[in-house]
């Protein structure tokens, strides 16, 4: 029998030939993309509560650490609000950079949840009188839209107007949900009081609701919870956490298990302790798991699930080491720190027991590693955004 492995950034497919058929074992673990269907686990209350709470017509915002599986949670809850009949609204704002962008943007993804565009193209045109919206159609014969601004101003006005939309397209008994992800990166948008507009627009709005989120907790949390910002107060603040540890056990079993792959609970548990427990790293290192022990090993030891990090480590090395190697020294004197305990770092004892610099350049030092993504807070606790990164550090 003859092995073929594709390799796509980590290994998700392995390629079986035997006697002129061709079989295709599709890895169980899901990372770095939306997880749905059945690698979606859990998170059943948390869910429960953003749709109960947007479809009773309130506004939510939502916190977590980064690859928490917020926007995975996000899109099973439009799945359920889309099915109880709500036009539900997705948009990044990762990807806006100028007022221009935004307009652009926030057009095409209103109108891809319109199953009649010459319509929506003609409601457009009524409310945004500046701007012309363009129908076209793609090569697979569809309608698409596209925006010409011509030598319009895309000013405080055309911004408004825009935000209009969503509750132009609610009808009498089909309400809008808009999910802005990335929220904190409106502030690109400062110089047209962004904020503010929105913030007016949310409260005016009666058939129209938002759910807002993004990856920069430190930000979002300023926002909503700062008396001088225009979001102070504005929604329902959600925290997401660790899923429950007998329920990734139990995900991890029964995953590996339907490739005849055996784990026990202490490896399982073992395997969430490497990754912090942090839901995309444990599918990442499960994924990688999966794939050094399908079709040649039937039990799966903490020695493999550490070969398995150990190979996860070294395929984004050179990236760990410019990140580090980019850091201040005070930096990196607290990221060793942080490698042993993350709890009270700004106690005299904290500071005594390793060695760091006074408490005001500690602070600058953790502020920093915040702002980059590097550490997050949980609680009292600071902790390493990435557990292979703070492996690296570990190691060197």
């Amino acid at each position: 029998m003859l092995f073929c492995i594709t390799l796509f950034c980590i290994i998700i497919k392995k390629y079986i030939f035997a006697e002129n058929i061709y079989i295709i074992i599709m890895n169980p673990f899901s990372y770095g993309t939306i997880v749905k269907g059945s690698s979606f686990y859990d998170r059943e209350e948390e869910c429960a509560r953003i749709v109960n709470t947007l479809s009773g017509g309130n506004n939510v915002v939502l916190y977590a650490p980064r690859r928490f599986g917020k926007t995975s949670l996000i899109f099973k809850a439009i799945e359920q609000l889309e099915k109880m009949g709500f036009i539900c609204i997705y948009f990044d704002f990762m990807t806006v950079f100028s007022p221009e962008s935004f307009v652009r943007l926030y057009s095409k993804a209103l109108a891809d949840k319109q199953s009649n565009l010459s319509k929506f193209a003609q409601l457009f045109s009524s409310i945004i009188k500046s701007i012309r919206p363009i129908l076209t159609f793609g090569q697979d014969g569809m309608p698409e839209l596209s925006i010409d601004f011509a030598n319009a101003i895309v000013d405080e006005t055309v911004i408004s107007q825009l935000l209009n939309m969503p509750e132009m397209l609610a009808e009498k008994n089909k309400r809008v949900i808009v999910f802005f992800d990335e929220f904190q990166e409106v502030a690109r948008l400062k110089e047209i009081n962004f904020e503010a507009m929105l913030r007016s627009k949310v409260q005016q709005q009666e058939r129209t609701n938002y759910l807002f989120f993004g990856s920069k907790t430190h930000l979002l949390k300023e926002m909503f919870n700062d008396k001088k910002k225009a979001f102070y107060n504005s929604a329902l603040q959600m925290t997401i956490g660790s899923l429950p540890q007998q329920d990734t056990i139990a995900f991890l079993r029964e995953k590996l298990s339907l490739s005849n792959i055996n784990m026990d609970e202490d490896t399982a548990k073992y395997l969430i302790e490497v990754t912090a427990d942090i839901p995309h790293y444990i599918q990442l290192l499960a994924s990688e798991v999966w794939q050094n022990t399908v079709n040649s090993q039937t039990v799966v030891t903490k020695k493999i699930v550490d070969e398995c990090a150990e190979q996860l480590l070294a395929l984004k090395y050179d990236y760990y080491l410019e990140l580090y190697e980019h850091r201040s020294q005070n930096q990196k004197q607290l990221l060793r720190a942080l490698t042993m305990e993350g709890k009270n770092i700004f106690s005299a004892d904290y500071i005594k027991k390793h060695r760091l610099s006074s408490a005001s350049t500690l602070q600058r030092s953790v502020q920093e590693l915040v702002n980059n993504g590097i550490i997050e807070k949980k609680g009292d606790e600071y902790f390493f955004a990435d557990p292979f990164l703070k492996l690296f550090v570990m190691k060197n």
